[in-house]
Parts: structure tokens; C-alpha cells; sequence
């Protein structure tokens, strides 16, 4: 580990987290949806396929359409596919990350803000945490998409969050574990921890980041820092 990661994570005053597949262990549940979304449209779609295009690059939907010809529109998929998830949601079973709890401690001991900020809606990620037994109070903020905020690899849903903590993005870490996450916190000028999971292994991201850490990693080098 750098001691430029070390530095990073000592000064942060805020840790900006992605949601799903990262704060959240929901990428397999946005896979079931999406896949018997277009199911029902005769299409079908690999679990192995699924994580680079939909979550990592985020232009899945478009890709599939595009690339097989499929008479039905990205409206009518993310329509149908936001219904199945939220029954997905509803009957679990739906889980934070084991380390997910012990790291937003951490990070409030150290005295930073913790906030979630995702291209998911507000309404998902509540219902996400009620299931998962996570209490919102132990975060300060969720921005989830938002008509007046352009999605990720946009930096909107990061500014969005910083601008209603009074902090600026030179004083915040963003938790990512997707590329075009990635862009949006270089993008608002923020500085990034990539997210090493088993929905992204192997997977590549030119983007620039402090590091590439799993959530285990990642406690241990919270936990090593010295006390502020």
C-alpha cells in the first residue's frame, strides 16, 4: 500500500459511496431482474455477459438492443426490469456487504460524512437498506438519480452530494466499483477507491483511483491508520 493511499484516506472528510455492487451486495438481484426483463421479450442474456456491459461500462441495455436487433425500446426494458427488482427486493434475501457496517464506523470515527450517492433511485436504496437491516441513521446523505441530475459517468449524483454536505470534492473519497463510476468521480474531481468484487474480477478501468482495494483490504487499511 502507497503512503499516498494512507494520506488519501486520512484526509477525507467525506467517502462517497456507490450503492449497488458496492456498499450493497445487489448486482446478482439487478442481473435477475434485467434478465427476465428481456426474457419476456425472448431475449436472453448470460449471467458472465451481464457485469462488464450493464454494471462496469453501464450501456447494457442500448448494447443488447442494439447488437441483437430486439423490437422493444430501453424505456420499455427499464420500466419492466424496475418492477421485477423491486419484488426481488421485497422477497430477498438482500444484503449489505459483510464489511460494509464496520467501514461506515470507521469512516465516522475518523469524523468524515458518510454518504451514499448512486445512479439508483432514493426509493430503491431505502428499501435496500429496510431489508438488509442497515439503519439509515448511520448515514448522512442519499442522492439517487434524479430527472434534474445526469446519471454516472456524469459527476452530477457526486456533486449533487457534496454541494448539500458544504464540502468541496477535494475533500472527498469516492467508493466505486464500476468505470464509469470511476469517470464520474474524476470527473467531479474527486479522488476514487476502486472496489475489487467478485462481479468485477478480471474486469479493466483506465481511470485514475488511489487504489484497488476489496472490502476487506480496505477495513484493514482503516484500521491501521492512526487515530485523528
Amino acid at each position: 500500500m502507497t503512503q499516498k493511499v494512507y494520506q488519501t484516506l486520512m484526509a477525507a472528510e467525506c467517502f462517497l459511496w456507490d450503492f449497488d455492487g458496492c456498499f450493497a451486495d445487489t448486482e446478482r438481484l439487478h442481473y435477475l431482474a434485467y434478465r427476465d426483463a428481456f426474457a419476456a421479450f425472448g431475449h436472453v442474456i448470460e449471467e458472465d455477459a451481464y457485469y462488464p456491459s450493464f454494471t462496469h461500462l453501464g450501456d447494457g441495455t442500448q448494447r443488447e438492443i442494439a447488437t441483437h436487433g430486439l423490437r422493444v425500446s430501453e424505456g420499455e426494458i427499464a420500466s419492466l426490469k424496475a418492477q421485477l427488482y423491486a419484488e426481488l427486493i421485497r422477497t430477498g434475501p438482500v444484503a449489505c456487504f459483510s464489511e460494509t457496517r464496520e467501514l461506515v464506523r470507521l469512516m465516522h470515527l475518523r469524523g468524515a460524512k458518510v454518504a451514499i450517492a448512486s445512479n439508483s433511485s432514493e426509493a430503491e436504496i431505502r428499501a435496500v437498506l429496510a431489508t438488509a437491516g442497515f439503519p439509515l441513521t448511520e448515514l448522512d446523505l442519499i442522492v439517487g438519480k434524479n430527472p434534474q441530475l445526469r446519471k454516472k459517468p456524469a459527476p452530477d449524483i457526486f456533486l449533487k452530494a457534496l454541494e448539500s454536505l458544504s464540502l468541496s470534492p477535494a475533500h472527498a473519497v469516492v467508493l466505486e466499483d464500476s468505470n464509469r463510476g470511476l469517470m464520474a468521480a474524476a470527473a467531479a474531481g474527486c479522488s476514487a477507491v476502486w472496489m475489487r468484487t467478485r462481479y468485477n474480477e478480471g474486469l479493466q478501468s483506465s481511470e485514475p483511483r488511489c487504489a484497488a482495494l476489496t472490502h476487506r483490504e480496505l477495513l484493514s487499511v482503516l484500521t491501521s491508520l492512526p487515530k485523528p
